[in-house]
């Protein structure tokens, strides 16, 4: 039997999702993802590619990767299939350089046994442009991207699309 995960509107809001209620059949939200190796999609100029991580960190052939820090993961049915799924802000680079930041989207499968990459969400063509925070309102997804040479942001939308299998912006841009 599927257990209904629930969870009160103010939490949801402080882990800066807004979620539309589903099943949780392989509960994503069980998985320890800041130790689990899973494949990871692309992260700026990081490849998508299997990488093991410890308290949050890792490294797979020249990069290194780790979740944002004080970033929390969110869950909610981006994929419109009735369970929850995670969205996590992961940074990845090369040794001693700067990070690049996207937010992407994982799930498990569906015996509820191994992490499994939906895509990356938003990642942004350089590490200056950086995703910040985001909610997801009925499987859309607004995420905030600050700009760290201006000082300024802006909101982008996005949208699981399951015929590309993979998110889509769907704000005009």
């Amino acid at each position: 039997m599927r257990k209904r995960v629930v969870a009160s509107a103010g939490a949801l809001a402080a882990a800066g999702m807004i979620a539309g209620g589903g099943m949780a059949a392989a509960d994503v939200q069980e998985v320890d993802w800041h130790n689990a190796a899973f494949e990871v999609p692309q992260v700026g100029p990081c490849p998508r590619q299997v990488v093991s991580f410890t308290n949050g960190a890792g490294e797979a052939g020249d990069w290194i990767y780790r979740f944002a820090p004080e970033k929390p993961i969110g869950y909610a049915d981006v994929t419109g299939e009735g369970v929850d799924d995670a969205l996590m802000y992961v940074e990845c680079g090369p040794r001693g350089a700067e990070y690049s930041r996207a937010l992407i989207g994982m799930t498990t499968d569906p015996g509820g046994t191994e992490p499994h990459a939906l895509g990356t969400v938003v990642s942004p063509p350089v590490w200056t442009q950086v995703p910040e925070e985001h909610q997801v309102f009925h499987g859309d997804i607004a995420v905030w991207i600050n700009d760290l040479d201006t000082g300024q942001g802006h909101t982008e939308h996005y949208r699981w699309a399951s015929s590309a299998q993979a998110f889509v912006r769907i704000d005009g841009q």
